[in-house]
């Protein structure tokens, strides 16, 4: 099936609509039989009817509105309306009806809109407006929303989403049985009133999210616009005496189109004299805001204005009457697209008398979501014959909501849909669904299983009764109770009420109030604030917090959310020699930069990076000499004292503003942080220094052209930067036309239709060549020959033919006739690697080099993937070594449901393995800590070897067959060269960073330059290297035309532009015939920038056994060059890419699959692009076949893809793999229904806008942040929600089933163990700060351990922290505790005491030790993370029970059943036995759970156990700080605000204010923001200047504590460094020496390996296993 039906197909076209009468009579259900017509597949390109306009076309206006009053309408025009109770489904549910017309929509196009044309689409009922044919009612206004409800579907939907919790639907059905009278023993609405008042409180927290959004649509419609309005009350004669008017002279002309348009002597009247259209027509522009925008309004759209609504293009002032729109936020698509109007209106429109007298009609389909296509027709009424002539519309005549006005100054359009309508708007959930957490699923289970257990005990509860009353009643043993008996219902139904507390009534609105704060912590951590757009993390719902740690698939937008929008040259590669791109102003973080945003006029965001290069020179720190040299006069190129202050301010995508001149030494400083970016990286991963790529710079570039002007790779160099300011369609616009006179101003705008074309442009003129101006078809370059500080060279270059780029030519040309060959003409082409290779003049000698680099690079990539499954399969052996034999179903398993963990497990073996043997198996790859965090590191750095042998390899075979690269003789000097160039050059000659043996040595001798074969192969091994890293390839090759030939294809070219058949595929064809045997130029490499932390981010991802997809609307190219560079695609990974062009793609999925459940695949990535998916749509076969390899492979790369399928894709994981959660991340519009489909929807606060962040669950300002928001606040989220339903429900029955238990002894009368006042007060006053705080305040874990060990991450992901066996766990030993304290209650003190030994003193003796248990096992047992708050909990809840013992006796007076007046007071409160027994059965219950809880973490400790106490040692918390340093390196580095109490001291004292950094649970030195971290990580130095300033601040630290016994941490934590073994058993005032030795003895049962052995030891233990090999 072809690309061409396949969008046919998708389209609900208007030729669908206007010949297939048969579908439109069955969606209307029309009884009517129609004869179905042919449905030829017509083209609208063919239809060009003469239909005579009818005679009464010229109606009144009034007769018209009569007319319309008495019409009868055809039924068969109009769609049937829906029933009365669809209409009311529609109004709950908030959703709409898809209604078609029979051939579109018919919109007049008519700036009047009294005229009798506009009038007869309108109705007087609606105040004028045009109907809309399908519901007989004005078209929709032009409001979105993004909310989930209306006022009236808020209060169904969420009665509905309330019941939907099971504990919900329980209540309301015991609180019904509560309210008849007689069955209740604990009054009759004790539960409805409470439930209703929680279920309201829930409701108003979902409101008031929605009611946010609400407040964010508002903003949305609210914004402006101009609105075009012709005043029918104007008359000439004003226009008239205004011409006369000395004042109204002076008219506005539009400089780039004056001449377009009709003229009166010298008076412009084109459209843009806006003066002209209102003194002259009565058309005046008006603000108008979006919401009030009506289908056939006319609006003005200027350049980076926002296109408010769905526009058809009248007019507009740009070029040949074009027009370029940015998408970005529609579809992804970084180049911008190029739209124009459809001529004929562009001639009507263009003039100020045919905008405002316009009358037209057009037909366009009925409202889609197909973003690709768009059909519709244009009719005409031609003056010479009276006819209406029709003309096709396309989607290069439309531009859609969304997109935004590039490079175009004026656009007039008309608006064809609005709102609901509108294509973005079509690609989003008009109702998306009320996302609820999967732990809700197992928390309904866990409920309906306790509806079970009080069904069953109440009615054990009745049997007992039964035996109770056959054995006492019955006998009359109880003869008060008269043989009185309730029945049997009542007796049931009264012990289900009062048994059904043990699920607890507030367990949802105590989890809303739990989740406001969880939600809180999110918006107030500072290291998920953006400083640069002042963004912190916005938390927008609380429904699905504990979701965000436990995501299994994430599905990500590129552009705006990895990428920055911002396309970067990064290196090049000339004549075999490669080179990096890099200035000051690149290096945003900086110290030696100054960096801001500045907002612009129309709303848009602008960066200006600006540098100023003395203060550059200043803060360099080079010697003497070198500076002398940047600053000697005589060598203007690195002079640049004089120059200006440069500045790159980059608009959008489109357009950049380059001021001040190029400078070397922004060169020199982007050479040197780029140095510095290398060396960090290498120290991250591990790797050696010297292993670091030593790529020359581009300063060393200029630096050599500038000493060695006249040698051969210096002209080549200048021909290839040249070529670079020549092959491009940017337009230049310099800001002052004296700025080549006035240096402190030359400042020009940039404009190009692709962002890649800006990025070479800029480059360009950072190396010398500055494309300076365009008149016409001259083009002027700005060169320096003499130095940048030096008067410039302007050389005009004349354009001679442009062969542009397309999808499929992959490449475009310039011709240009060069002022020093006026009797050639060069021919310069760039494009892809294999398109621009496949044409040079030697390929027979490309093929060849080409299949050598392809198997060289194949082997590579093998080796590197059998390295990746040799580690898996160590690790597989570590964990499974037991097992070996179930090999195959193992790798199958690991690979679905997340390999990643093998490390984690791989460890723990080995751990537990070494606990018993005490020795480390050195072949086990997990012994240590410190192993299991180098394993990453180690894994990249034996990747890096065999990249690094590899390229060894291939340059000893180079050097064998070319021999060495030297160049120029170091004994001669250049005779053209400068005299201060000579001497500078025989200074360099013995300095050590300027050798020039070096560079020459690098670019390589002449003979190598001029060899075709060692150039043509460098320049495919750098081909490889960028593509590697991500970086987007072009070729550039050459070759010069002699004037006759050209001519020849001149001609033939001109006439391929103006055939009218076919003129695509000619031009092409004819474009290909001169671009043959050309010459290798060079190689450019373009990174598309992305975001600070995305690729470690994403590796951490990984690691976090999360597969992340990446869906994108951008190319398929584009997207896989993305991939690389993120680190989503690895060079060992095995790319499958599927198309609609493979011929049995269902097999080809099958073996893909196969081969992935055999594990013989290192990595995986699937690619796939909108079209093939499209065609998965319509085949439900090959959608389960692909969703299903989907969740197989490593990652998946969507491109091309439409919003609604992103939507898609994320809709098929999700009801795939119902337990796995989904996360979709985006910045733009086209993301929106992606984000409400997936479980969690995460919103960037970008560039492109706020549509994604509004309409999201949480907001972020960047994509790293995404790292701590799932590992951090997820896992916390996560692990707090559920120790609080399993502490909830712990408490609930081990308080309640004693009730159950003391029946026993009240003949199972259902008499209460408590009284009334303390049993109401139980939940509320002395059990409720426990599990609200273990719910708010949890912390397994610290976060840099959870940072830098993802693998941690899998604990949540697989449900390992609340499942129903660990509820089990709970409820087993609620019960049990629950038996021990009752039944030793009744022994100890209800069968021994001499006092008191009624209800009550039992009563107060259970609550007591339940109370007090339930309060240790919350704060002390079960959190890990004890601080202030949980003794103040615990204090407040068993000091507070203590009171109302207490008080109790004042407040209820009058219960005589209980004794509470005196039984306290008087009786059991004097009875020491009576303390004795609450003492040891509080206890008792709590020595218990303290010795299983240590017996299971000895014996089976988990992970979190582990790393909880491996923590705990310092050099392993370094580590661990260290690897979360970029995290948290903002709430780590910058200075915090002093604490309360010490504001408070302050203040009382008088004394300044010291900068203490409060880092969680540790109190250290706060740095200041710019404290850098050094190597060491700032151990205390001497040269380390921060940290010993910080230490002067602090009197009392820096005579306490000395540098040589301690370092600081990153965190700002002070750790004592370990330089005596010895001295750490030096007795403290606490008993040191006791406590490490029971610390180290749990630490060899859990496993740790802690041996503190001496340096003698260990030079022992060496010396033995010497002596042993020698034997």
């Amino acid at each position: 099936m072809s690309q061409d039906e396949i969008k046919r197909k998708r389209a609900a076209s208007l030729r669908t609509q206007m010949f297939n009468k048969h579908l439109y009579n069955k969606f209307t259900n029309s009884t009517n039989n129609i004869q179905e017509e042919n449905n030829q597949g017509y083209e609208l390109n063919d239809i060009e009817e003469n239909v005579t306009v009818p005679p009464n076309a010229n109606l009144e206006v009034d007769a018209l509105f009569e007319d319309e009053e008495d019409e009868e309408h055809d039924p068969e025009d109009n769609n049937i309306s829906p029933r009365l109770m669809a209409q009311f489904w529609d109004i709950i549910l908030n959703r709409t009806r898809e209604m078609h017309t029979k051939d579109g929509r018919h919109i007049p196009i008519c700036l009047d809109h009294l005229s009798p044309q506009f009038v007869q689409y309108c109705s007087k009922k609606y105040g004028g407006l045009l109907i809309d044919e399908c519901t007989d009612r004005p078209y929709i206004n032009n409001s979105i929303t993004s909310s989930r409800y209306t006022i009236y579907s808020f209060l169904p939907r969420q009665l509905y989403a309330q019941f939907s919790k099971l504990a919900n639907s329980y209540f309301l059905l015991v609180s019904i049985l509560q309210m008849i009278p007689g069955w209740s023993t604990t009054g009759t609405y004790t539960t409805i009133i409470p439930l209703l008042a929680f279920m309201a409180i829930s409701m108003a927290r979902e409101a008031w999210d929605d009611f946010c959004r609400h407040v964010l649509d508002k903003e949305e419609n609210k914004k402006m616009c101009n609105l075009i309005r012709k005043d029918t009350t104007c008359k000439n004669d004003e226009y008239l005496s205004s011409m006369t008017d000395p004042s109204t002279k002076s008219m506005n002309r539009d400089d780039s189109n004056s001449s377009s348009g009709d003229s009166i002597g010298s008076l412009n009247t084109y459209f843009t004299n806006f003066e002209l259209l209102r003194n002259r027509h009565g058309v005046d522009i008006k603000p108008e805001k979006w919401n009030n925008l009506k289908v056939g309004d006319f609006i003005l759209l200027k350049q980076d204005d926002w296109v408010p609504a769905d526009v058809l293009l009248l007019t507009t002032d740009g070029q040949n009457g074009e027009c370029y729109i940015e998408t970005m936020a529609l579809d992804g698509e970084t180049n911008l697209k190029n739209k124009h109007p459809h001529p004929e209106l562009h001639k009507l429109t263009s003039s100020t008398s045919g905008l405002a007298h316009i009358n037209a009609q057009v037909t366009v389909e009925d409202p889609n979501d197909d973003l690709y296509n768009f059909e519709g027709n244009l009719e005409l009424l031609d003056s010479k014959n009276n006819t209406v002539k029709k003309y096709p519309v396309g989607s290069d005549n439309v531009i859609y909501r969304g997109s935004i006005i590039r490079n175009t100054k004026n656009i007039i359009g008309m608006v064809i849909f609005t709102g609901e309508e509108t294509k973005i708007r079509k690609n989003s959930l008009r109702n998306p669904r009320i996302k609820s957490p999967k732990l809700q699923k197992d928390i309904n289970l866990i409920i309906a299983f306790m509806v079970i257990i009080v069904i069953f005990i109440s009615l054990f509860s009745y049997l007992g009764h039964r035996l109770a009353n056959k054995k006492s009643t019955d006998k009359n043993q109880a003869w008060y109770l008269y043989q009185q008996d309730a029945g049997v219902a009542p007796t049931i139904m009264s012990f289900i009420i009062m048994y059904n507390t043990m699920i607890p009534l507030s367990l949802y609105v105590t989890m809303e109030i739990i989740k406001v704060m969880q939600s809180k912590l999110m918006a107030w951590d500072i290291d998920m604030y953006f400083a640069d757009t002042n963004t912190p993390c916005e938390p927008r719902t609380a429904t699905i917090l504990e979701e965000l740690g436990q995501v299994s698939y994430i599905f990500s937008d590129k552009t705006g959310t990895l990428t920055d929008n911002k396309m970067l040259f990064k290196k090049f590669s000339i004549c075999g020699s490669s080179w990096e791109h890099s200035i000051a102003e690149e290096s945003q973080e900086s110290p030696m930069e100054d960096v801001r945003k500045v907002p612009s006029h129309q709303g848009t965001e602008i960066d200006v990076i600006s540098y100023d290069e003395s203060k550059i020179l200043d803060d360099l720190s080079l010697d003497k000499k070198t500076i002398e040299y940047i600053h000697n006069p005589t060598l203007g190129y690195f002079n640049s004292i004089d120059q200006p202050r440069t500045s790159v301010d980059y608009k959008g995508n489109s357009s950049i503003r380059y001021a001040g001149r190029p400078s070397m030494s922004s060169l020199y400083v982007g050479k040197r942080n780029n140095q510095v970016k290398k060396e960090e990286n290498a120290l991250k991963e591990g790797t050696n220094l010297e292993s670091v790529d030593e790529i020359k710079s581009s300063f060393d570039l200029l630096r050599f052209v500038q000493l060695h002007p006249n040698s051969l790779f210096s002209k080549k160099a200048r021909f290839f930067i040249l070529s670079l300011a020549l092959c491009h369609t940017c337009l230049p616009k310099p800001i002052d036309e004296r700025t080549h006179t006035n240096h402190s101003n030359d400042t020009i705008d940039y404009e190009a239709a692709s962002p890649d074309e800006l990025a070479l442009v800029k480059a360009a003129r950072d190396l010398g060549f500055v494309v300076f101006n365009r008149n016409a078809d001259v083009l002027t370059i700005k060169t320096y020959p003499n130095g940048f500080s030096e008067e410039p060279v302007l050389e005009d270059y004349e354009i001679l033919n442009y062969i542009e780029f397309n999808s499929k030519r992959k490449r475009m040309s310039v011709a240009v006739r060069t002022p020093d060959q006026p009797d050639k003409v060069l021919l310069i082409s760039k494009g892809a690697d294999n398109v621009i290779l496949e044409r040079l003049h030697n390929s027979e000698l490309v093929q060849r080099k080409m299949e050598e680099m392809n198997n060289a690079t194949g082997e590579r990539k093998e080796n590197e993937a059998e390295l990746v499954l040799q580690q898996r399969k160590s690790l597989e052996y570590t964990v499974y070594e037991d097992e070996a034999p179930r090999q195959s179903l193992r790798l199958k398993n690991n690979i679905s449901a997340g390999r990643d963990s093998l490390s984690l497990q791989a460890m723990r073996k080995s751990l537990s393995r070494n606990a018993v043997n005490q020795v480390t198996d050195p072949e086990m790859p997990m012994g240590s800590i410190d192993q299991f965090l180098s394993k990453v590191n180690r894994t990249n750095q034996e990747l890096g070897n065999i990249v690094t042998q590899s390229r060894k390899s291939m340059h000893k075979q180079q050097l064998e067959k070319y021999g060495p690269r030297i160049t120029i003789d170091p004994g001669k000097h250049d005779p053209h060269r400068l005299p201060s160039e000579i001497n500078y050059v025989q200074e360099a000659e013995h300095s050590d960073k300027y050798k020039r043996s070096n560079i020459l040595e690098y670019i390589g001798s002449n003979d190598l330059i001029l060899n075709d074969e060692y150039v043509l192969e460098r320049s495919m091994q750098a081909i490889d290297e960028f593509s590697t890293e991500g970086l987007r390839t072009l070729l550039y090759s050459y070759k010069w035309i002699d004037n006759a030939t050209y001519e020849i294809w001149s001609d033939e070219y001109q006439n391929a532009k103006t055939t009218l058949v076919d003129r695509k595929t000619i031009i092409d064809e004819v474009g290909s015939r001169i671009e043959n045997n050309m010459t290798l130029l060079g190689v450019t490499a373009i990174e598309d920038k992305l975001q600070a932390g995305v690729a470690e981010s994403i590796e951490k991802i990984r690691r976090a056994g999360i597969k992340m997809w990446m869906l994108t609307g951008d190319k398929r190219e584009t997207a896989i060059n993305i991939g690389y560079s993120c680190k989503l695609i690895h060079d060992y990974s095995t790319v499958v890419i599927l198309t609609t062009s493979d011929e049995n793609i269902i097999s080809k999925m099958n073996v893909i699959s196969q081969e992935a459940d055999s594990g013989n695949m290192a990595h995986c990535v699937l690619v796939i692009d909108g079209g093939t998916l499209a065609m998965f749509e319509q085949n439900p076969t090959y959608m389960a076949v692909f969703i299903e390899l989907c969740t197989k492979v490593d990652s998946v790369i969507c491109c091309r893809a439409s919003p609604s399928q992103k939507a898609l894709m994320v809709s098929n994981i999700r009801n795939t793999d119902k337990s796995a959660v989904t996360l979709a991340i985006g910045d733009g519009a086209n993301d929106i229904a992606m984000i409400q489909s997936a479980d969690i929807g995460i919103g960037i606060a970008g560039k492109e806008g706020l549509q994604a962040s509004r309409s999201s669950d949480y907001s972020i300002a960047q994509f790293r942040f995404l790292v701590k928001l799932l590992f951090v606040h997820g896992r916390y989220n996560y692990i707090r929600t559920g120790k609080f339903i399993l502490c909830t429900f712990y408490k609930e029955l081990t308080f309640y089933l004693t009730q159950l238990i003391f029946q026993r002894y009240t003949l199972f009368s259902g008499s209460s163990l408590y009284e009334p006042w303390s049993l109401s007060m139980f939940n509320t006053l002395f059990t409720s700060l426990p599990v609200l705080c273990i719910g708010m305040f949890e912390k397994d874990l610290k976060p840099a351990t959870l940072l830098t060990i993802p693998e941690l991450y899998s604990y949540g992901r697989l449900s390992q922290g609340f499942n129903m066996k660990i509820f089990m766990e709970w409820i087993i030993e609620g019960t049990l505790i629950s038996v021990i304290i009752t039944f030793l209650n009744i022994i100890t003190w209800g069968f021994t005491s001499l006092t008191d030994n009624s209800m009550y003193p039992l009563g107060v003796v259970n609550f007591t030790a339940i109370v007090a248990m339930i309060n240790m096992k919350a704060q002390f047992i079960e959190m890990r993370n004890r601080n202030w708050v949980a003794f103040v909990s615990v204090t407040l809840s068993c000091g507070g029970w203590l009171l109302w013992v207490i008080a109790l006796p004042v407040i209820n007076k009058s219960d005589g059943i209980y004794d509470v007046p005196y039984g306290f007071i008087h009786h059991f409160g004097r009875d020491v036995t009576f303390w004795c027994t609450c003492f040891i059965l509080a206890l008792l219950p709590i020595t218990l759970d303290i010795v299983y809880q240590t017996f299971k973490r000895t014996f089976w400790p988990s992970d979190v156990d582990i790393f909880a106490e491996l923590e705990k040692k310092d050099e392993v918390r370094k580590k661990l700080e260290l690897g979360a340093f970029n995290e948290m390196r903002q709430g780590w580095t910058w200075p915090h605000d002093p604490n309360a109490l010490q504001r408070y001291k302050d203040k009382i004292t008088h004394k300044e204010s010291l900068e203490v950094g409060n880092t969680g649970d540790d109190v250290g030195i706060s740095a200041s923001r710019d404290n850098i971290f050094d190597v060491d990580f700032a151990v205390f130095d001497d040269t380390n200047p921060s940290t010993s300033g910080s230490l002067e601040t602090n009197d009392k630290l820096s005579t306490t504590y000395s540098q040589e016994e301690y370092e600081i941490l990153p965190s700002g934590k002070m750790i004592k460094r370990h330089l005596n073994m010895d001295t750490e058993f030096i007795p403290d005032n606490h008993g040191g020496v006791y406590g490490d030795k029971i610390k180290d003895k749990i630490s060899k049962k859990l496993g740790f390996k802690i041996s503190k052995e001496t340096d003698e030891e260990i030079e022992h233990i060496v010396q033995e296993r010497m002596k042993d090999l020698e034997s």
